[in-house]
């Protein structure tokens, strides 16, 4: 703790002495009582803001807690996206925070054992952040690293500064830990130790401050790759059209395989969604010239629609919704009919015989 207060006490109490050898005797008795006053009320103010000082380097920053365990596969792209945006801000945050607090301690060129711990406490809320943004850009790598080509080299350039601020913190800590350990030796500390400290908070701050310019446009980027998908896959026509009513159904649960196959790694690579599209487009011209209800079944036309919402879905990094409207829609279309007398083989896959569920 500073010694603001002592320091102005004791300079209070000096003026009043100095004050009072140089004073009269009845004449001057209401102006003792007029400066007694003023120097209560200054002494008051001294001691408020002394309070004021206190409480801003005892009051710390509320300690992290996880939250509840997140399935990050049930997150759309968005959303995985908006944590990390969100966790890449609160790591900026509490960074800038530290150095300014390692700033605060050290303007004095003194730090004390109670000083130390006060910056440790915004240190390991910056670290926290710092290791959490981290562990969620590997999270969305390990999603759509093969979808999201733009977004990848984005969170490329993030975590780069993300590992650099994270070394800058560790800096911090380490001249943390050598100012510790001298005090608790009760020696002296050296300039130079200060020094570090504060060269380590200025490379933090400067970290910091490249990463919140840099990764600003995060989200906008996120929906400029998306976009990119929605309209590479709108750019698709159908290569291979069913020729009747039994091979635009075949058609149909030949993409529905597809996809559920795709699925089952729980991602979606570029090449698969365009393969996707291709299917999709396919089906939905059967659909579109053959789905109307006939000896083989009911009306299916109205489902054409489906195929490119599913695909969009897709495109846009709703895998799991992607993934539940594949199955409605699967449970929509019934019961699959015998494939085995479809012209062609099957549109759009190759092969024929009837498709069995994966």
């Amino acid at each position: 703790m500073k010694p603001t207060l002592r320091t102005v006490l004791l300079s209070f109490v000096v003026a009043s002495l100095l004050a009072a050898c140089t004073m009269g005797a009845a004449p001057v008795v209401q102006e003792d009582a007029i400066n007694t006053a003023i120097v209560q009320t200054q002494m008051s103010q001294a001691l408020a803001q002394a309070t004021v000082n206190s409480n801003s380097l005892t009051a710390m920053p509320a300690t992290p807690t996880p939250g509840p365990t997140v399935e990050y596969v049930t997150l759309t792209e968005e959303e995985l996206a908006a944590l990390i945006d969100q966790a890449v801000a609160e790591a900026i945050a509490a960074t800038e925070q530290t150095t300014s607090n390692v700033y605060y301690v050290t303007e004095d060129d003194a730090v004390t054992t109670e000083e130390v711990a006060y910056v440790y406490e915004y240190y390991y809320y910056a670290d926290y952040y710092v290791e959490y943004a981290e562990d969620l850009i590997a999270e969305y790598y390990d999603l759509y690293s093969d979808l999201a080509y733009e977004m990848i080299a984005e969170l490329n350039a993030i975590e780069a500064e993300l590992n650099q601020m994270n070394d800058t913190l560790s800096s911090i800590d380490q001249s943390l830990q050598q100012i510790s350990s001298t005090l608790e030796q009760g020696l002296a500390l050296a300039e130079e130790s200060i020094a570090q400290l504060e060269t380590a908070a200025q490379t933090a701050q400067t970290n910091a401050q490249e990463l919140k310019a840099n990764a600003q446009d995060m989200i906008s980027v996120l929906q400029a790759d998306q976009q990119g998908r929605l309209n590479q896959i709108s750019q698709i026509q159908p290569d291979s059209i069913p020729t009747d009513k039994l091979t635009a159904l075949q058609s149909a649960f030949s993409f529905l395989d597809t996809a559920k196959g795709a699925l089952s790694d729980n991602k979606l690579s570029r090449d698969e969604l365009l393969a996707l599209a291709q299917l999709g487009k396919n089906a939905q011209a059967g659909f579109q010239q053959f789905g109307g209800a006939d000896v083989i079944g009911p009306d299916v036309s109205q489902f054409a629609g489906k195929f490119d919402e599913i695909n969009q879905q897709f495109a846009r990094g709703e895998i799991n919704r992607g993934r539940e409207n594949v199955n409605g829609f699967e449970s929509s279309l019934g019961s699959r009919p015998d494939f085995s007398g479809a012209g062609g083989g099957r549109p759009g896959g190759g092969g024929g015989g009837r498709p069995g569920r994966p």
